[in-house]
């Protein structure tokens, strides 16, 4: 995990060295790419494969900080392309969910986190519609009321998520609308896995295999954007949505497909963001 996290660090330094080390590139940089709060907040449905009966719901907030790039693409004016790199920092609590259920394990979650987004979107009359996926990876913390009165749990497996910051990864789909340059809303869903450990090589081999699926699609939908781009734009969205919801169904039980191994604690959420660029 060590040696992933200084990777990344030396990636994201050696990025921005690169980019500041000239006056082009920095112009170039601050050109393409703006900076961007998003604030959302959503409802949560945890799930533990095996767990009877399952967590209350929790009320998800969360702040995205990043940059985004939206400018026309090389197939159409009216076809955009659209990029967003992040960190975020969210929440999760029972107290802030609209679905109160006193027959659950009450629990509460922080994490953080980077990610990205990436798609094409459209420019329709007075604003812009940009379909996205987007994916994630991030550190959690989960907590549950240890003095939970419900009966038929095994507080063991639980205990495996409890009180620590565990490894895991998310995959997010939405559609933006842009009301005007700066600001936009978004309806998103989000599948969030948070893994008991950190198995390196099993769970290396995983995303390598969800990864290279997920860019084989892209390259197929690509010339379908270049040769019918309004159509391409929502096809694009459909078949990455499908492909990622099916991986994740992969996933369930197994969180390193396709070796056997234990369930992730899952946060299935609904959410609605605004976005304001600056």
């Amino acid at each position: 995990m060590k040696i992933l996290i200084t990777l990344l660090v030396l990636i994201f330094a050696s990025d921005s060295f690169s980019q500041n080390s000239g006056s082009y590139y920095k112009y170039k940089f601050t050109r393409d790419y703006r900076p961007n709060v998003e604030f959302s907040y959503g409802n949560s449905v945890i799930k533990l494969d095996g767990l009877n009966p399952q967590i209350s719901d929790a009320g998800m907030f969360e702040l995205k900080l990043g940059f985004t790039k939206l400018k026309p693409s090389n197939y159409s004016e009216d076809l955009l392309k659209f990029e967003n790199r992040f960190v975020f920092l969210g929440n999760a609590d029972k107290e802030t969910s609209v679905n109160q259920n006193n027959e659950a394990i009450n629990s509460t979650m922080w994490r953080f986190g980077f990610g990205s987004k990436e798609s094409y979107g459209l420019k329709t009359g007075f604003m812009s519609v940009i379909p996205y996926n987007s994916n994630s990876f991030e550190w959690s913390k989960f907590d549950y009321d240890t003095l939970s009165s419900v009966s038929g749990i095994n507080y063991g497996t639980l205990n495996d998520f409890n009180g620590t910051f565990r490894f895991g990864k998310s995959a997010e789909a939405g559609i933006i609308f842009q009301l005007t340059k700066g600001f936009s809303i978004a309806p998103m869903y989000e599948i969030s896995d948070i893994y008991p450990r950190h198995v390196f090589f099993k769970q290396s081999v995983s995303t390598l295999i969800e990864f290279t699926g997920f860019y084989l699609l892209e390259s197929f939908t690509r010339l379908i954007i270049r040769n019918s781009p309004a159509a391409g734009v929502f096809v694009n969205f459909i078949l990455k949505s499908a492909y990622e919801y099916g991986f994740y169904q992969l996933t369930k039980v197994n969180m390193d497909w396709p070796f056997t191994n234990a369930a992730p604690l899952r946060y299935n959420t609904f959410k609605v963001g605004m976005n304001f660029t600056f």
